[in-house]
């Protein structure tokens, strides 16, 4: 977001959202096995890691970096995570550097990393290596289908075919790396005596099937087995691997899609049951959300001026787009407002769920705001008229005397579930005309948070969000920024 504060020195708020997206897709895998069901990966992050390269015309001691726009895997330095995430980037084979800020001037060849750590001697060379790793972890639901006596089930996770690749710690452009150490495996709880978990073990492209190699997770028990058992509470979780960087070939803004394979073998590690599934990862695009094989979602820019359904009830002061919310200037004295439309199809009979938070406060500089506190260099998320709006709690804001950032939520079609709406008078709503609630902050511990539903499938079903806010008199000047995640998660 680009904010400017009039009766003030200008102040410049950028808000940077990311688009991430997975789903999940169960197929069979022989004819005589029988699926999983109700399966899901749900990933901390489906963000792609960064494998850059360097440009010509860097040289030794700078802070501010070109990379390669055309040729790289990775060709924008808006993929980068954001300034407040500390994000460490090894350039070259051995020198690490903490990055500072990205697209300067909107250039995406550009970025800077902090001072006191100009570039080594070799790094400027064009062509040398530019890598952010992203780590997630994967927590894996199901449903067994079929009650194995002292069996296991196995999560396979899509590796690298390069030999000596697959647990380097550098991300790969076919696959999840297993790190340079072994990622923990936590297994589900016991399920009285039919199912006796022992410890998770984990092993790099241990699994090659029809040529594709998987990382192997694997939660071994003891007992009768559970037909129908289900996993959804008590998920296999693995902490963590490092997503793909792009493939060959990549098209910005598309999903690269991999594969995760749910396996219940018996004794002498036959395959029973399995089902197959598929994750995307893809690129940062500054408001992100995240989606895959079976299900769209999709993020648009509303105009200048929209009233009623695509504004929450009143006029927008910038026209936004799919990856841009441009507030320009904002004064102390009224409110600023922004919509983006959120649309969601799948065919998964479990529906889908649509949650949002954002990875800090917007901080000066992209400074942490980690405390809650909010000194004058980080924007306050509004507490509302009454003081009691939280990220899970909605309350009246329709008083400029109330300062901050916050949002809201407009249903559009008849079918989808909203967690709340703008125009909502229940609760801590009562007598006002704006209904708000607060992203829900990662840096403070805070979980994301459900913002559109469905319990079955659904055809373009559509949410607007209405971003809104006002800033003090005391306002710190200068450039603030953040991240704020949508993530869609179907269940089949």
């Amino acid at each position: 977001m680009n904010i400017r504060i009039a009766s003030l020195p200008k102040l410049l708020v950028v808000g940077l959202f990311s688009v991430v997206v997975f789903v999940f897709s169960p197929s069979m895998f022989r004819n005589e096995a029988a699926n999983l069901t109700s399966v899901s990966d749900m990933l901390s992050s489906s963000r792609l890691s960064f494998y850059g390269l360097m440009w010509t015309g860097n040289t030794v001691g700078a802070t501010l970096i070109t990379i390669n726009t055309t040729t790289a895997p990775s060709t924008s330095s808006s993929q980068l995570a954001s300034p407040s995430a500390s994000t460490a980037i090894k350039i070259g084979t051995h020198h690490n550097y903490t990055l500072d800020k990205i697209m300067q001037n909107e250039n995406e060849a550009l970025f800077s990393v902090t001072s006191g750590q100009t570039l080594q001697t070799g790094d400027q060379t064009a062509g040398v290596p530019i890598i952010a790793t992203q780590s997630a972890s994967h927590t894996v639901k199901f449903t067994t289908a079929t009650a194995v006596p002292n069996g296991s089930i196995r999560v396979l996770v899509q590796a690298t075919t390069n030999v000596g690749s697959s647990n380097d710690g550098i991300p790969d452009g076919d696959g999840f790396d297993f790190k340079t150490t072994a990622p923990t495996v936590s297994c589900p709880t016991d399920v009285s005596s039919t199912m006796d978990f022992v410890a998770g073990t984990a092993s790099a492209a241990a699994v090659t099937i029809n040529s594709v190699k998987y990382h192997v997770f694997e939660c071994r028990y003891s007992g009768a087995g559970n037909a129908a058992q289900s996993f959804q509470s008590n998920p296999i979780v693995v902490t963590s691997l490092i997503n793909p960087a792009p493939k060959s070939g990549h098209a910005v803004g598309t999903a690269d899609a991999y594969k995760v394979i749910v396996q219940n073998m018996d004794s002498t590690y036959t395959m029973v049951d399995q089902t197959t599934a598929q994750i995307g990862v893809i690129e940062s695009v500054r408001v992100s959300a995240t989606v895959a094989p079976q299900i769209t979602f999709k993020i648009a820019g509303i105009p200048s001026g929209a009233l009623g359904n695509n504004a929450c009830g009143s006029n927008t002061s910038v026209t936004t787009t799919a990856t841009t919310v441009p507030f320009g200037e904002v004064a102390i004295s009224s409110f600023s407002y922004a919509a983006q439309s959120l649309e969601v199809s799948t065919n998964a009979v479990g529906g889908y769920v649509v949650t949002a938070h954002q990875n800090d406060n917007l901080g000066k500089g992209g400074k942490a705001c980690a405390d809650g506190s909010f000194p004058v260099d980080c924007i306050v998320d509004t507490t509302g008229n009454g003081a009691n709006i939280t990220y899970g709690t909605k309350g009246r804001w329709d008083s400029t005397t109330y300062k901050g950032f916050g949002y809201s939520l407009k249903k559009i079609t008849s079918t989808g579930t909203a967690a709340f709406e703008y125009g909502d008078t229940d609760g801590n709503c009562v007598g006002g005309t704006f209904c708000a609630k607060q992203f829900a902050d990662l840096e403070n511990s805070e979980p994301s948070q459900t913002i559109f539903s469905s319990s079955t499938v659904a055809d373009s079903e559509n949410i607007d969000v209405c971003y809104k806010i006002v800033i003090s008199n005391t306002q710190a000047a200068g450039d603030y920024e953040n991240h704020v995640v949508y993530t869609a998660t179907a269940t089949f």
